[in-house]
Order: C-alpha cells, then sequence, then structure tokens
C-alpha cells in the first residue's frame, strides 16, 4: 500500500491531504469563532484483519464523497485513517457515521469494519486541542 501527496490532495483517493487539511480546520475554525457556528470533526478508521488493497481504499475514500455534502471537508490522513470536516453538530454527524457505515455495509467489502468518532468544536480552543480531544474518543466500530 502507497500513501503519498502532493501538498493538496492524496495520490491514491484524491481526498484533501493531512497539510491541507490542517490549513481548512484553521480557516473553519477562524470562521465559526466569527459567526459562532457548530463545527463538528469526524475520524474514520478502516479495518481489516484480511489485506486492505488500493481498491478498497478507494472505494471507502469515494463512498466518504458521496455519503458526506460537497461542502464538508475529507481527508486521508494516514492509510487507512480518513477526516471530515463538517459545519453542525454532534447529531449531525452521527446521522451521517451511520449512513457512511450502513452503504459501506451494502456497497463494501465483507471483511472490513469502519470505527469512527466525533467531536464538536469548543469555542476558542485551538485546531492542536480539537484534533487531540477527537484522539481521545472512544471509537465506535461497526462489524459487516
Amino acid at each position: 500500500m502507497s500513501f503519498s501527496h502532493n501538498g493538496l490532495h492524496d495520490a491514491l483517493t484524491r481526498l484533501a491531504a493531512p497539510p491541507f487539511f490542517y490549513e481548512i480546520l484553521r480557516r473553519e475554525i477562524a470562521l465559526v469563532n466569527r459567526n459562532g457556528l457548530d463545527l463538528t470533526l469526524i475520524r474514520l478508521l478502516l479495518e481489516s484483519d484480511a489485506p486492505l488493497y488500493d481498491a478498497t481504499i478507494i472505494s471507502f475514500a469515494d463512498l466518504i464523497s458521496n455519503a458526506f455534502r460537497l461542502e464538508d471537508s475529507k481527508a486521508r490522513l494516514g492509510t487507512l485513517e480518513f477526516a471530515v470536516l463538517i459545519q453542525g453538530n454532534e447529531v449531525l454527524a452521527s446521522q451521517l457515521c451511520e449512513r457512511l457505515t450502513s452503504r459501506w455495509a451494502l456497497e463494501g467489502t465483507m471483511d472490513s469494519t469502519i470505527s469512527y468518532a466525533h467531536t464538536e468544536y469548543i469555542g476558542g480552543e485551538d485546531a492542536i486541542t480539537f484534533i487531540n480531544r477527537l484522539d481521545d474518543q472512544n471509537l465506535i466500530k461497526k462489524n459487516f
């Protein structure tokens, strides 16, 4: 499995690359602090006991692109780790994650699982604190 990007997009999935995603996150935080909107960050992990090939990763990335709204920022942060930044609260994030996992159960590979967590932005915190809070969240695992 390869993991490379050109600074803006991941070469395999065409989702935002980590540096570009973190810049989007900083901009969205500034916007939220000015306008008082809700902002939620979602972490998605694709896991399997069997090897996951590039085709499966591409399919999962395509599903993420289609399951979330156009205005949501989607990124591949690691080989099998993805993130989505949405304008909305955790209730919306939970609904979107459930929809994604339901669609993956129908369209994805049966030997894979999706784990996810989400956390809502707390006004005034910086991007690193926000991301660290997300990393501290327990992952919800969906088996198929």
